[in-house]
């Protein structure tokens, strides 16, 4: 099965939105975990790790099946992205007209993350910058890039990744610069949760795959092809034990070690194995004649559900009186109750943005 865009086709493949509302549905499990559950572990990088931690399966694997999100909402951003620039330029639509609009979307992600994501996760200070301001700055350089080739443009985001630990070897950590763009860490109020370069990499993978869906399309094969290069780079990486592990390697043979990879920053091995999962997924949706609808309606919908999702989970614990004092079957619950609960609002945000498609809303 082939999928194609041709000049007057929606920049929207169901597909692709389907798969961004499954990432939605499991990003939503993670941040019910942040708002009820005292045990949720956070030992994703060399700043939250210790070496004689010991992980309770359970917690471990209700925290690594929600690793997909980050990258695979980064990389269907690029995809997104590069599908509807495509169709603006067949539309005949000018070079900085298109560029204006990616630059004011860029801007307002990273003043959301800023103004309204930033204090939610802490509840206060320092503000956390996370997924939507590594977008942000990641859409801003395409204005630039995306005038380069495709194939130019995937390599660049490949070098950036498999180059992450090289070029951290070489660096201050311990610098604002460095912390804005490739180690996490606090400036000032603000702790830079996702430092945009490594994430600036999976999208600029993203925009490729995005410029080969907009030209010759992408068939199943296609997509279990990048799946299985992803997978055995993983596992080669994984496997060495050294380089690519970001500072993370394996302390055993356990499958709690081969899966616990650093998330921040992005290391090699994380980024292999989520976008692998990531393109299988893409593959086994890609069969789907016509993708579940609240999927499809989730993804098309992803922003606005963001925005709300995690305020809405944290302020209820708060109300409730059980902010990170119960357990996985609350986490369970919360995590149910918010899907469900916020479906018809998205719905209705879907028909309100498809009323008003010159409106503001066009940037949500």
């Amino acid at each position: 099965m082939t999928a194609r865009l041709p000049g007057r086709e929606s920049a929207r493949l169901p597909a692709i939105d389907a798969v961004r509302g499954i990432v939605m549905v499991v990003m939503t499990l993670d941040h019910s975990s942040s708002a009820f559950n005292h045990g949720r572990l956070m030992a994703d990088g060399l700043a939250t790790f210790r070496p004689d931690m010991v992980f309770d399966p359970l917690q471990f694997a209700i925290r690594w099946v929600t690793h997909l999100c980050a990258p695979s909402f980064v990389l269907l951003a690029g995809a997104s992205l590069a599908l509807s620039v495509t169709r603006r330029q067949r539309s005949g639509i000018e070079g900085s007209r298109i560029d204006r609009d990616i630059l004011i979307r860029g801007a307002l992600l990273i003043a959301l993350d800023l103004v309204w994501m930033g204090w939610i996760w802490r509840l206060g200070l320092p503000l956390q910058l996370g997924v939507l301001y590594a977008i942000g700055v990641s859409m801003i350089g395409l204005i630039a890039l995306r005038r380069l080739p495709a194939a130019v443009v995937g390599g660049l985001g490949l070098a950036v990744i498999a180059g992450g630990d090289a070029l951290i070897a070489q660096i201050d950590p311990t610098t604002a610069l460095a912390t804005a763009t490739m180690v996490p860490g606090q400036v000032g109020s603000i702790f830079f949760l996702y430092s945009f370069l490594p994430w600036t990499g999976i999208m600029l993978i993203g925009w490729a795959v995005g410029m080969r869906l907009a030209g010759p399309g992408m068939r199943v094969r296609d997509w279990l092809v990048l799946a299985a290069i992803a997978l055995v780079t993983f596992a080669v990486v994984r496997g060495a034990n050294g380089y690519g592990n970001a500072g993370m390697p394996r302390r055993d043979g356990s499958w709690i070690e081969w899966l616990h990879v650093s998330k921040y920053p992005p290391s090699l091995a994380y980024t292999g194995l989520e976008l692998g999962i990531a393109f299988a997924l893409l593959a086994a949706v890609w069969r789907w004649a016509r993708p579940w609808k609240p999927l499809v309606v989730l993804g098309q919908t992803a922003l606005f559900y963001y925005l709300i999702h995690a305020h809405v989970l944290k302020g209820g614990a708060l109300v409730l009186g059980v902010y990170r004092t119960e357990g996985i079957a609350a986490t369970l619950a919360g995590w149910l109750v918010m899907v469900v609960a916020l479906y018809p609002a998205c719905h209705w945000y879907l028909a309100a943005k498809r009323r008003h498609p010159a409106s503001v809303l066009r940037f949500l």
